[in-house]
């Protein structure tokens, strides 16, 4: 996700430039060292010049735009001098969150951010940062409510319809994704990562047939994209159709031979066909290193019990009863969402 406040960031550059009240000295001649594009003897002025006015918040906020692609450290430590009562403080926590989301100084960030959200409760840009932040940090909850304000905000932007359907998802609200991918493919009709996760809210919805179909115009776009040819399999799968999913499947895992995912997929389409030894040495190769997934071992005892393995699937079957009472309330450490 590209992060809208980001982009917007330059926008702000250099504003200061044709200021009227260009004022003199050390100053004047660094506003001037600037327009000339003598950025380092402009450096030198401002020091100068705020070394006499340690109060000239305006001089603080120049200095920092200057400092930004050359030093964000400097830039950072007079920006954060600026105080709250002054008219530069908003421009300042703007300069500010932007150094920190570009390096990703999550905390700094986000306090800035939050800041910046109060002085500006409309702006689209912040809020969708805030979003971005919670997201790439893992916070769904808090990226949720976030991402729902930006929406409102800027209603005719794609990526973040898309983005609201990805925090749903890994809230694990998959129902609720249709409506925001629906509406970014509306804005957007050749949005691909929209049509992909549509594939998936579809078939969640039990509208198979239209999860079919976005998931051929998927393939038909990127044949290698190995998630949704494991979704085409699972969808002809609910449909009854087990010689083609199988077929699909091993498509995918031609691509990816060590992909788990698939590898479940295919063998519980062995065991619809009562393949149960076939089926159980697909899985077993992949135990050491998924042996702590319940997806993966639901469907390793079911094959080793089809097969003839009972102790062996009894074993499987209690290692899922311990992962589970291990789970804290709040955790759900299972990846294996197909």
């Amino acid at each position: 996700m590209v992060i809208t406040f980001v982009v917007a960031a330059s926008a702000l550059s250099w504003a200061w430039i044709n200021r009227p009240d260009a004022g003199s000295g050390a100053l004047e001649q660094a506003r001037l060292d600037v327009e000339r594009g003598a950025r380092y003897r402009a450096m030198k002025h401002y020091l100068v010049h705020l070394e006499e006015s340690p109060e000239d918040w305006a001089a603080h906020l120049e200095f920092s735009e200057l400092m930004k692609p050359l030093d964000s450290s400097l830039a950072l430590e007079h920006l954060q001098k600026i105080p709250s009562s002054a008219p530069e403080y908003a421009q300042a926590i703007f300069h500010i969150a932007h150094i920190a989301v570009v390096e990703q100084q999550d905390s700094l960030a986000e306090d800035a951010l939050l800041k910046l959200g109060q002085v500006r409760p409309d702006d689209a840009g912040v809020a969708l940062s805030l979003a971005e932040l919670y997201f790439r940090t893992q916070r769904y909850s808090e990226s949720l409510s976030w991402v729902q304000q930006a929406v409102k905000l800027q209603p005719d932007r794609a990526m973040t319809w898309l983005l609201l359907a990805e925090v749903f998802d890994h809230l694990r609200r998959p129902g609720e994704m249709l409506q925001p991918l629906r509406k970014a493919i509306e804005l957007d009709s050749d949005l691909y990562p929209a049509h992909a996760n549509l594939v998936f809210a579809l078939q969640y919805a039990g509208a198979l047939e239209e999860a079919e179909s976005e998931a051929r115009w998927c393939l038909e776009r990127q044949p290698d994209d190995i998630r949704v040819r494991r979704w085409l399999a699972m969808i002809l799968r609910d449909q009854g159709e087990y010689e083609t999913a199988l077929r699909q499947i091993r498509l995918a895992i031609e691509k990816a031979p060590q992909d788990v995912d698939s590898r479940i997929v295919e063998a519980d389409l062995l065991l619809f066909q009562r393949e149960a030894e076939a089926a159980y040495k697909a899985l077993i190769p992949f135990y050491d290193d998924h042996s702590d997934r319940r997806d993966y071992l639901g469907s390793l005892a079911r094959a080793a019990a089809m097969s003839g393995r009972r102790e062996e699937s009894r074993r499987y079957q209690q290692q899922i009863v311990e992962l589970i009472e291990a789970i804290p309330d709040t955790l759900d450490p299972d990846s294996g969402a197909l």
